[in-house]
């Protein structure tokens, strides 16, 4: 039985990732389902931004240097890419892994 005050709050999962001509350090993340994720992009060099399309994250796209924090709850398992939009960034290889376990 639980009592008011008592109700269990997800534990937040934080990760700094960098995004730099062309890719991101680290390229993979891992996180259980229903974590909450907070993840700062750092655009350390070029023009750059960070997306995952599952979660609808989008950082804005910037100049370096800079940096945009995004929340999301992670409330699908699987594997997700996350990528740089800009340009041919992706096809590039600006691009990593998130994976959320079951």
């Amino acid at each position: 039985a639980t009592t008011a005050g008592d109700e269990e709050v997800a534990p937040v999962k934080e990760f700094t990732v960098e995004g730099k001509n062309f890719s991101f350090s680290p390229a993979t993340l891992a996180v259980q389902k229903g974590d909450k994720v907070k993840i700062t992009f750092k655009g350390t060099e070029g023009f750059h931004d960070f997306v995952i399309d599952e979660y609808e994250v989008a950082t804005k796209q910037g100049q370096a240097p800079f940096e945009e924090v995004v929340e999301f709850t992670a409330d699908q398992a699987g594997s997700f890419e996350y990528y740089c939009s800009v340009g041919q960034h992706r096809a590039m290889g600006m691009k990593g892994t998130l994976t959320v376990a079951e």
